[in-house]
């Protein structure tokens, strides 16, 4: 398979409608073919998809999409490791979840890693609360009570005291957003 970088790359082309989904597969093609000998810009240049001007201007907004990324890794960091640490996912499934979760900033989809790894079917609610519960105490965002034994719906924590949605993978469902009051040690 083509490298993540020319993957993302590609995926930018297709967003920003600079490739169809056709030339793109023709471009990974080619890339697997060489064995990655080629970045994959140059090989949409040898194609005559995209001239070197072109390709610069994809370059840069992949140069902010992974600045605009990198602002949320350490955060994917800090969930893999607990995560990892509590046996919920291997380092492989981390980094497979972190490759998904880039592949999606990629398109324009803001999905966290704790979203992704459920998608995936890596974790459950639950082991998603036990994961975001070990970074610190929150309290609800409607009764700002302390949210220590939730319910759990689906792909939502509940909160034991008011039954409002606490957290869920799916935004639309929160509710108001709850608040981390201090870390918990590891």
């Amino acid at each position: 398979m083509s490298d993540m970088k020319g993957l993302i790359l590609g995926e930018i082309a297709l967003r920003e409608k600079i490739l169809t989904e056709e030339q793109l597969d023709d471009c990974l093609q080619q890339q697997i073919d060489e064995r990655n000998a080629r970045p994959l810009g140059e090989i949409m240049i040898a194609k005559g998809y995209v001239d070197r001007e072109g390709l610069k201007a994809l370059l840069e907004v992949q140069r902010v999409a992974f600045e605009q990324f990198q602002q949320t890794a350490q955060y994917a960091r800090l969930f893999g490791k607990i995560a990892m640490a509590k046996g919920f996912v291997t380092e492989a499934k981390l980094n497979e979840a972190i490759r998904a979760q880039i592949r999606k900033h990629a398109r324009g989809l803001k999905s966290k890693i704790g979203q992704v790894m459920i998608e995936l079917g890596f974790i459950d609610i639950q082991q998603f609360w036990e994961i975001i519960h070990a970074q610190g105490d929150f309290t609800c965002g409607t009764c700002r009570r302390l949210i220590e034994k939730p319910w759990f719906r689906s792909d939502t924590v509940v909160c034991e005291h008011c039954s409002a949605p606490a957290f869920s993978v799916s935004p639309e469902k929160a509710g108001p957003k709850p608040t981390k009051r201090h870390k918990r040690p590891m």
